[in-house]
């Protein structure tokens, strides 16, 4: 018997997608904005860094729009280089634009270094960093666009940069709290809305010095491309994107292979080296590398990593290495430990602070003591009555004993036997009652001053 049912056509109905209008710049930044303040804290204060040029006037203006459908504050960072003779000119240019917006300006007056290690340009770009990061804000807005994250590209590319370099510039980076919401912007939509809405702005002459490496790439390079292969920046952008992608993966491997060492350890400058003995060359190198960018220290090069990785896994125990990283720092072995110190350290003056009753106090070197009452242990509170707490460095011949069971002991000796590096030990400081010895850092009070379990005591963290 013949079914009654219609055979299924073999026919794809489709059904033509309705073209959505594209969202306008100060939809596309509104859009950035409540994503932001939905997936972290609520940000309640923005600072733009503005230069005058019309990328930066743009971002400006946008804010400015968008403060009237979200609730923030807004304010404006300049920072004046001095390189360049127009540049008082350029100050007065942001104070106008400002004042006419009633934006808040802050003006910042930098020196570039003599010794420039990274170029004028790099360190012009590390100042301003600098200046915009001690900004008390939520959010640091930046008008970095399409054409902006190519140009990095190509550069990285050409000083043959790894994963982390080509990944160019994020959209957000928590850490630093910077925010480039016209990531994906071109630089003629940037400069099409300018002219829409009649916006002024000033034009940096070195923009046009091909001696510049970037100006070079924007001027000459990319042309050349984008007349051949038309739709090249967004390419780049996209490589970028699957690039930070992979930078991502990179960095949560080196977690799980630091395991749970950084978390119990507080001195994120320090590094075990069983933990690089146990990888691979190529993760060994990734911890490395992560390790030195949670430091805040610039990548070294490939040589000076395979350099480094040798010598920490190939030296004995006891061998002193100092590997230089910078002009500033160098790696040294302690141990089986490895440790991030500036170069040159001075040795430490001798001084001694009274304890006036305050929460926290910074030492002479930086470091801080934190005080807290506690019951049960720290320096029994009953021996201040009637003598001083003076905190003071090591000088020598300084006796300690913690421990009823154990004899007492130099401080030289018992810094010897422990596991604290030779550069750190004359920075640590010294806890007196009086002119007697109280409280030494990673090793106690002394079994004098300690507090039965129902007595107060001042606990001292270092």
């Amino acid at each position: 018997m013949a079914s009654s049912k219609k055979p299924l056509s073999n026919k794809v109905s489709a059904t033509t997608p309705k073209k959505t209008k594209p969202l306008s710049l100060l939809d596309v930044v509104e859009k950035g904005f409540v994503s932001l303040s939905t997936s972290h804290k609520k940000m309640k204060s923005m600072t733009v860094a503005l230069s005058g040029g019309v990328d930066s006037v743009v971002l400006l203006h946008l804010l400015h729009q968008l403060q009237k459908r979200q609730n923030f504050t807004l304010k404006a960072s300049h920072v004046h280089h001095g390189l360049s003779k127009n540049a008082d000119k350029w100050v007065k240019f942001c104070e106008k634009l400002c004042t006419k917006l009633s934006i808040p300006l802050d003006v910042n007056y930098v020196k570039l270094p003599q010794k420039k290690s990274l170029g004028i340009e790099g360190e012009a770009r590390q100042l301003r960093y600098e200046k915009l990061l001690q900004t008390k804000t939520d959010l640091v807005v930046l008008a970095h666009h399409e054409d902006d994250q190519a140009e990095t590209f190509l550069l990285q590319l050409i000083r043959g940069a790894g994963v982390k370099g080509l990944s160019s510039m994020a959209h957000f980076d928590n850490s630093r709290r910077l925010w480039r919401p016209l990531l994906n912007t071109s630089r003629i939509d940037i400069e099409s809305y300018a002219k829409k809405h009649k916006l002024k702005w000033i034009e940096d002459e070195s923009n046009q010095n091909i001696d510049f490496d970037r100006n070079f790439i924007r001027s000459k390079v990319l042309p050349i491309l984008k007349n051949r292969f038309s739709h090249i920046i967004k390419v780049i952008s996209r490589s970028s994107s699957h690039l930070a992608e992979a930078q991502h993966l990179l960095d949560d491997l080196a977690k799980v292979d630091l395991k749970s060492y950084l978390k119990s350890n507080k001195y994120i400058h320090k590094l075990n080296v069983k933990t690089l003995d146990k990888l691979s060359n190529a993760r060994a190198k990734n911890v490395l590398r992560y390790w030195l960018e949670i430091n805040d220290q610039l990548m070294p090069s490939k040589d000076l990593l395979d350099e480094l990785l040798r010598q920490v896994l190939t030296a004995k125990k006891d061998a002193t290495i100092k590997i230089y990283l910078s002009k500033e720092f160098e790696i040294r072995r302690y141990q089986d430990e490895i440790y991030i110190v500036p170069k040159d350290i001075k040795r430490q003056e001798d001084y001694e602070i009274v304890w006036a009753g305050e929460s926290e106090i910074i030492l002479p070197n930086g470091q801080k003591l934190k005080f807290k009452r506690v019951k049960g242990r720290g320096i029994n509170l009953k021996f201040l009555d009637d003598k001083k707490l003076k905190i003071r460095n090591r000088q020598g011949g300084e006796f300690f004993k913690p421990d009823s069971k154990r004899p007492t002991k130099k401080i030289k000796q018992l810094l010897h036997e422990s596991d604290l590096p030779p550069w750190e030990r004359e920075f640590l400081p010294l806890i007196f009652i009086g002119d007697q010895l109280a409280f030494v850092p990673n090793f106690g009070v002394d079994i004098k001053f300690q507090p039965k379990p129902r007595e107060v005591g001042l606990e001292v963290i270092f």
